[in-house]
Parts: structure tokens; C-alpha cells; sequence
């Protein structure tokens, strides 16, 4: 057993138990009921590796990402080991380090972290003027607010957890999505990926809805519930229609 092993077992416990909604952690776990030797083996070793992680990430002086075992891992992986390195002080980055910003025909675009095996830590609250794209996985401690579209990636080379709550004018998601508070989103489209979304605590999206079904009974929801209603070149790109939603140029109606 490494020895760094109990302060990610303590940090797994205190999620469960005192971070409102941390118990979402479990959600998430692959872990069987009855595990066989075997599986607990691995299951030893997938913790291992997360207290080398942590041991690794403490002992720099300041921070840089972290190298995530056999690339893309389960989201609780990050999830933990990011609030383990918070319970002990460890460094953690701050927004703009990790992140690029570029212009195009006036509207901003940030790419949160680096690359598709490397998690990027930020100390919270983040909240960030244009649209966001991650690259690697990337977790935030405490609130992330995105004043534009967010869209999360593909699962198999990004993610996104934040210990805290997130709002977002327009979320498109698609990979591997984790938020342990509220999640707040004027529109929600999910893509259809491969990835999975989950919440700890409240959804308040005004419109949820799958990209598959824009051009059908969704698509008379959204000609309907925005003004002005949505174009049919829209309703054939979800990424499209959260960009106008983040930009403001369409609005969900009230009621």
C-alpha cells in the first residue's frame, strides 16, 4: 500500500460526508458489491495510483498538471484526488495558467487545461467572458460560471468536475460532466456522446433536451420557447444553437 493511501481513503470519506452533494462520488464508482480477490486487487492498485498522483502533486512548489494513469480515467479518480490535494494546501492553478483565448468575428474563446492525459487543477470560484472548451480534464474548486456556451468535449480525451455549483448560459456536453452543487444552464443540449453527466445536487436547466431530437418534437419546443425562434441551419448543429443562446442573440421566453 503506498503510504499516501490513507489521505485519499480520508478524502473519499470526508466527500461523502460533509461536502454537500460529495456523496455523487459514489455514483460514479465501478466498485462491485461483492468484489472478488481480483477485483480488489485492482481496485488497490487504481488507489495506489491516485495516492502517487497526490504525492507527486504535493511535493512541487507550485502547480503543474497532473499526469492521469492510462490517459482518460473514471471521473472519480479526478474528483478525489483534486480534493485531496486541496484538504492538504497543495498548489493548484489559477485561471489564466492552463488555458488559452483566442478571437473569432468578435466572440471569445477559452480552452480550459492542456492535453487529453493531463488534469489540470483550478482554485475556484472561476468564472470566465465567452465560450468554454476543455482540453484534458480539468476540476474546479468551488463555483464555475460561464458568461457564454460551454461545451465539455469528447470522453475520450476531456472531462469536467466542479466541487461546487455551475452556471452556464448554454451547455452542450457530451463527455465525462460531474458537478457536486447546482447546476444551473439557460439551455441544455446533450450531444449523444459516450460520456455521462451527473449532479449532487439541483438541474435548473429552463430547456434540456437531446441533439438527436432538434428537428423533431424538440425542435417545436425550441421555435416555441426562444425568440427569436431558431433557424433551420440551427436546429441541424446543437453546438450552433448553444452558441447563440451564449451569445445572447436567442432567449429562452419566460413561462
Amino acid at each position: 500500500m503506498h503510504p499516501r493511501r490513507p489521505d485519499i481513503d480520508e478524502a473519499l470519506a470526508d466527500l461523502r460526508t460533509r461536502v454537500p452533494g460529495g456523496g455523487i462520488v459514489d455514483h460514479w464508482s465501478s466498485d462491485p458489491a461483492w468484489p472478488t480477490p481480483e477485483q480488489q486487487r485492482l481496485k488497490d492498485a487504481w488507489r495506489d495510483s491516485m495516492a502517487q498522483a497526490l504525492e507527486q502533486a504535493l511535493a512541487r512548489p507550485a502547480f503543474e498538471p497532473i499526469t492521469i494513469p492510462e490517459a482518460r480515467s473514471p471521473p472519480d479518480w479526478e474528483f478525489i484526488v483534486a480534493h485531496a490535494l486541496k484538504r492538504h494546501g497543495g498548489p493548484v492553478a489559477a485561471f489564466p495558467s492552463f488555458s488559452t483565448t483566442r478571437q473569432q468575428d468578435g466572440d471569445t474563446f477559452i480552452t480550459l487545461g492542456t492535453t487529453y492525459d493531463e488534469l489540470v487543477i483550478y482554485q475556484g470560484p472561476l468564472e470566465l467572458h465567452g465560450h468554454v472548451h476543455l482540453a484534458g480534464t480539468v476540476v474546479v474548486l468551488g463555483d464555475l460560471i460561464v458568461h457564454g456556451a460551454l461545451m465539455d468535449g469528447d470522453p475520450a480525451d476531456s472531462g469536467l468536475v466542479v466541487i461546487g455549483n455551475e452556471r452556464v448560459r448554454a451547455l452542450y456536453t457530451g463527455s465525462d460532466h460531474l458537478v457536486v452543487g447546482d447546476l444551473e444552464a439557460d439551455l441544455m443540449v446533450l450531444s449523444g456522446s459516450d460520456g455521462s453527466w451527473d449532479v449532487g445536487g439541483e438541474v435548473r436547466a429552463r430547456i434540456k433536451l437531446e441533439e438527436s431530437g432538434l428537428r423533431g418534437t424538440a425542435g417545436e419546443e425550441l421555435r416555441r420557447r426562444l425568440e427569436p425562434a431558431p433557424s433551420e441551419d440551427l436546429l441541424e448543429d446543437g453546438w450552433e444553437l448553444c452558441l447563440e443562446v451564449g451569445r445572447g442573440r436567442l432567449r429562452v421566453r419566460e413561462g
